[in-house]
């Protein structure tokens, strides 16, 4: 199931940022309370949205709206974290997490997603493929279609 995050969700998104900071090499954030900081914010903005199988969270997606410098790209929406604990891998939770981030950027009128983090990974490679995601300088693009 996949659902938007909730405070109560916190400290097991906590758990999983760590496991997903050393096999990503993520350096953002030295400790676990500097990283709730930059997440709760996306919470409460309903950009984070969770994974479950027996009502355990397994994965999660956090993404923010940006504004490219350059006019003619508009908005996009930037998923800067998209993680699957290995127990949760094969049940199609990446997947659901990133079509619901591509939802939320049509919803927002955005013309593209944009996905920054760990995006040498094979895994992430294999997931984002179907999808259309093509890598443009150092993210990995989905031009959307205006309705």
């Amino acid at each position: 199931m996949i659902r938007p995050a909730a405070g109560a969700d916190l400290a097991a998104l906590g758990l999983l940022w760590e496991r997903y900071r050393v096999e990503a090499g993520d350096t953002r954030f030295v400790d676990q309370a500097g990283w709730g900081s930059w997440v709760l914010p996306r919470i409460s903005a309903g950009d984070v949205r969770v994974g479950t199988t027996d009502r355990t969270v397994n994965s999660y997606v956090a993404w923010q709206r940006a504004t490219i410098a350059d006019p003619g790209e508009g908005r996009v929406l930037r998923i800067l974290e998209l993680y699957v604990h290995p127990d949760g891998r094969g049940q199609r939770l990446g997947s659901g997490l990133l079509a619901r981030a591509i939802d939320a950027a049509r919803q927002r009128e955005c013309r593209a997603v944009v996905l920054v983090s760990n995006i040498a990974d094979a895994g992430v490679l294999a997931l984002v493929e179907p999808f259309g995601f093509v890598l443009h300088d150092d993210a990995l693009h989905l031009a959307l279609q205006r309705e």
